[in-house]
């Protein structure tokens, strides 16, 4: 089954046409399916698009042979052109950071993303949007981090005034076969070997066992990204001493980051 989740109902538009999809009325959401794919417009906003997913994983519940992706336009800096797609590995939503991991080949540029919890009207450093934090937190419940795929396409250069519902229909319809790609690519990183040894997912469990279980997440989704992206083995080591103080965790925290991702 293919899990997709999308803002606005202009966003939905070609994707509905492109995969048949029928109206369901299962839930109080826009919803559309078919025997392979069910989608869902959240509604604009972390909250709104946090519900939704899981509402929707809630009632039909995925496999681990399942894939969810999260589509829908964004700002971005100049450096990307109005109406490119790409892939976000990284998902920074104030001070937390989400490493969805991408197993496979593909054509799109990578790039991370800021989760904002309003439109952005001055330039910015990353790609923004306001929903990829929500459907990350409300899917990961469900989902392995290589199961969640962040597809955007730039609509404007944070000037969310010239964005309207007939620039996105365009949009999402200029990149449905880009789309299509992608996905296809990514239903073999099911049978991917294992991302850690036996020796490292010891190694991930003994250091989770110091922090909290939200520093644990993010000291593990940082291992993702490390493994994905040097894929040599973890250069993390176990703090001295049985506990640590609320400060050292947070220092300690702040130290594993920086190793992992830099």
């Amino acid at each position: 089954m293919l899990y997709i989740t999308v803002a606005l109902s202009a966003e939905a538009r070609g994707l509905i046409d492109y995969f048949k999809l029928t109206r369901t009325y299962t839930l109080p959401y826009t919803m559309f399916e078919n025997e392979q794919i069910k989608l869902i417009v959240t509604g604009v906003g972390i909250d709104n698009a946090m519900m939704a997913t899981s509402a929707l994983l809630g009632l039909s519940p995925p496999s681990k042979t399942d894939l969810l992706v999260n589509l829908g336009i964004c700002a971005a800096p100049k450096n990307f052109e109005i109406g490119e797609a790409f892939l976000a590995h990284k998902i920074c939503y104030k001070n937390e950071f989400y490493f969805p991991d991408i197993l496979f080949e593909h054509s799109l540029q990578e790039s991370d993303i800021l989760s904002v919890d309003e439109p952005a009207r001055k330039m910015l450093k990353l790609p923004a949007d306001m929903e990829s934090y929500g459907v990350y937190k409300a899917a990961s419940r469900f989902f392995s981090t290589h199961q969640i795929l962040f597809f955007k396409i730039v609509s404007d250069h944070f000037e969310p005034l010239h964005v309207n519902k007939g620039l996105a229909i365009e949009l999402i319809f200029k990149n449905l076969k880009n789309l299509d790609a992608v996905l296809h690519s990514a239903k073999y990183v099911i049978n991917k070997e294992p991302l850690f040894s036996q020796e490292e997912k010891k190694l991930i469990t003994t250091i989770s066992s110091y922090l909290t279980k939200a520093q644990s997440d993010s000291f593990y989704d940082a291992c993702c990204y490390y493994k994905l992206h040097q894929k040599k083995i973890l250069p993390v080591k176990i703090p001295s001493g049985e506990k640590l103080s609320k400060k050292e965790r947070s220092e300690y925290l702040e130290s594993l980051i920086k190793t992992l991702t830099l």
